[in-house]
């Protein structure tokens, strides 16, 4: 990890860590000679050493450096800091693909369109560059504010006329997006990537991935044999043409998908045309035969089985018609005649129902330590509901988000199956997410008369209060002020008040209220007040150090100000003291344990580890923790061969404490608190 500050090369300073990853770490950094911020991407340096790794570090930056594209992450500098190989890209202010679905989900038809659009320019590009990307994903594809689309992370991309391609790059995409025939180890291609592509274009018509299994083979084995499941099933809004694309883009057959990004974007921009309104569901070419019938090799019906020899004896009952009298029973009618004549046959399949039952039951006591009942986790956040469900025995499947007015953002909605059903242990749990209440835009209906407001708000889902004021100015009828901002996004169902004008007073005095000192009391009773004076208020927070937080600092206009009903009251309210951040340097030193001095009848293990340690002396990492850093990710990682003094910074808010712990050659030989 990188200090918050630090010059990297000289010109990029670093800000944030904006995510950690198992081959590098990216910050957000800002160039101060452009003066625009970036995001770095910077090799771990426990990985400095892994040739693999730095390989496709390299080649990461060359793929992405060749491909100039308004929808690829640009690579702005690839340079080197201390040894430490770094690239600098295109800062991205934004969500990426996988969250801007879970947060939006379902998308709107256009914008789905909209975005594969982008996706398959970028891609285009690339292929036309012999570049195949290998791991395109939702996690990999970022959006900015403006909702441009961004493809990153070519780590794994590799160039088609590259001798240098292995078996290890093959399988190192994720198994949701991933091809069939890179699950089986073969060589990814242009087709690969398109594949990767209609999993993306499923995903944003349904909110889900196609395939979920509880490991990684159980996935990669679906995406193989099984069909992509049917779209329009659950969303019949989506038009056979437009899943086409998918059934097409995700054909098993490399062969029987499209040729090109290109032809893949033509398809899907037309499939909305009304002239491909009727079209068929896509059916692969090598799937489509003459109807001939195959005879499996090896294969012979069972003619002793009545039922299963059903089909193979209709040849034969049509030759044994040839010969007899078109009255002679067939041989499957003599068979039931048969069972008919024997009474005994009733009492024969009763036994054997009973057996069966018998059976089944001792099959369940015997298993009914591997059945339990899924427990009821609505509500809790979705760790707490992973844990509770993983403490029962289950594995988390799916997690999937959903509006909700009732069931706050973020807390689980429900669980499939459902709370109370009876599952095997091991058994993957689908969790709903609530995605929070679904939001409409508040419209302006200031100055409008109050039936057409009403109608306007209850158009997009919203539910309105009237309250009528005398005002001087304003016509009766007419609505004065709204509870909500226009613009604003509130969630469907909210109530609305709206203030509305009752005309002039006859005696102007009445309409008049005298300001009470509202300082020291809560917002809540601040906004009750201003309620029964027909007052507008208007909340504004800031810090204090002497009026309690949640209390009203100052109002305007001040106490015993006169002021018209429907006038505008502003209240500052506290925020509380604010806790102000201090830098305290920690400094220690890390002794050399030199393994020549270990006895001689140390372990062979110890002998092993001893090796490598001489090799290039003691193996220090250095965890920290404060307002920046968790305790959890290496802060230092570096070699030492002598004792060594080290003066680490941590940065602790008032009150806060810190902690810093030092591990060397696997053994934590410091763990000290620190506070501020």
């Amino acid at each position: 990890m990188i200090d918050k500050g630090y010059l990297l090369g000289e010109r990029y300073r670093i800000l944030d860590t904006l995510g950690e990853g198992g081959m590098a770490n990216v910050y957000l950094a800002e160039d101060i000679i452009l003066q625009q911020k970036v995001a770095v991407k910077m090799l771990r340096m426990d990985l400095l050493k892994d040739k693999q790794t730095l390989l496709r570090f390299k080649r990461e930056a060359l793929a992405t450096s060749a491909l100039s594209h308004p929808n690829i992450i640009s690579v702005l500098d690839v340079s080197t800091d201390d040894g430490q190989p770094y690239m600098v890209m295109e800062y991205v202010d934004g969500p990426d693909l996988k969250d801007y679905i879970k947060a939006h989900s379902p998308l709107p038809i256009h914008e789905v369109i909209r975005i594969m659009d982008q996706i398959l320019s970028a891609v285009g590009l690339a292929h036309r560059h012999n570049v195949i990307h290998r791991d395109l994903k939702p996690q990999n594809i970022l959006m900015d504010q403006r909702g441009n689309i961004k493809i990153a992370d070519f780590g794994i991309a590799v160039a088609l006329n590259q001798s240098s391609v292995t078996q290890t790059n093959s399988v190192m995409g994720s198994v949701h997006y991933m091809s069939p025939e890179q699950t089986r180890g073969g060589m990814a291609t242009k087709q690969s990537d398109i594949y990767s592509l209609g999993i993306i274009l499923y995903e944003l018509l349904t909110g889900q991935v196609p395939f979920a299994g509880d490991t990684a083979m159980a996935v990669a084995l679906k995406h193989a044999q099984e069909a992509i499941p049917s779209i329009r099933k659950n969303h019949p809004n989506v038009p056979q043409a437009l899943e086409n694309v998918v059934l097409k883009a995700t054909s098993k057959e490399p062969q029987d998908r499209y040729n090109s990004a290109e032809e893949m974007r033509e398809d899907l921009d037309s499939s909305l045309d009304p002239a491909r309104a009727n079209e068929p569901a896509f059916v692969p070419p090598h799937l489509i035969n003459n109807d001939e019938t195959i005879i499996l090799p090896g294969f012979k019906a069972d003619k002793a089985d009545p039922v299963n020899s059903e089909q193979a004896s209709t040849s034969e009952e049509t030759a044994d018609d040839a010969v007899q009298p078109t009255n002679q029973p067939t041989r499957r009618q003599r068979f039931i005649s048969s069972l008919k004549r024997h009474k005994w046959w009733w009492l024969f399949t009763a036994i054997i129902g009973v057996l069966i039952v018998a059976i089944m039951a001792f099959a369940l006591s015997e298993d009914r330590n591997d059945w339990a009942q899924v427990p009821d986790v609505a509500n809790m956040t979705e760790t707490a509901a992973s844990a509770q469900l993983e403490k029962a025995g289950f594995t988390i499947g799916r997690i999937r988000a959903k509006h909700s007015a009732k069931i706050k953002k973020g807390r689980v909605i429900k669980t499939q199956p459902a709370a109370g059903e009876a599952a095997s242990k091991g058994k993957s749990v689908d969790l709903i997410i609530s995605s929070g209440p679904v939001k409409v835009t508040m419209p302006d209906v200031v100055d409008m008369q109050y039936q057409p407001a009403k109608r306007k708000l209850e158009k997009v889902g919203l539910k309105v209060k009237r309250k009528n004021i005398y005002s001087d100015s304003i016509d009766s009828g007419i609505v004065i002020s709204q509870s909500v901002a226009s613009d604003k996004k509130v969630a469907k169902g909210t109530v609305i008040t709206l203030k509305v004008s009752k005309g002039q007073e006859e005696d102007p005095e009445e309409n008049m209220v005298t300001l009470k000192d509202l300082t020291n009391y809560s917002q809540k009773s601040a906004q009750d007040y201003a309620d029964e004076n027909d007052l507008n208020l208007v909340v504004k927070k800031d810090y204090s150090d002497s009026v309690e937080k949640g209390l009203v600092i100052s109002m305007d206009p001040g106490a015993g100000t006169h002021v018209q009903k429907g006038s505008t009251l502003t209240i500052t309210v506290s925020k509380g003291a604010e806790k102000t951040s201090k830098t305290i340097t920690k400094n220690f030193t890390v002794t050399y344990d030199d393994p020549d001095d270990n006895s001689s009848s140390s372990s062979s293990s110890t002998s092993s580890s001893s090796s490598s340690s001489t090799s290039q002396g003691n193996h220090v990492q250095i965890y920290i923790e404060d307002e920046n850093h968790s305790i959890d990710n290496i802060y230092r990682d570096l070699y030492i061969k002598k004792d060594t003094d080290f003066s680490i910074p941590l940065t602790l808010k008032d009150g806060q404490s810190g902690r810093i712990k030092v591990v060397r050659d696997g053994k934590t030989v410091m763990n000290e608190k620190v506070s501020n």
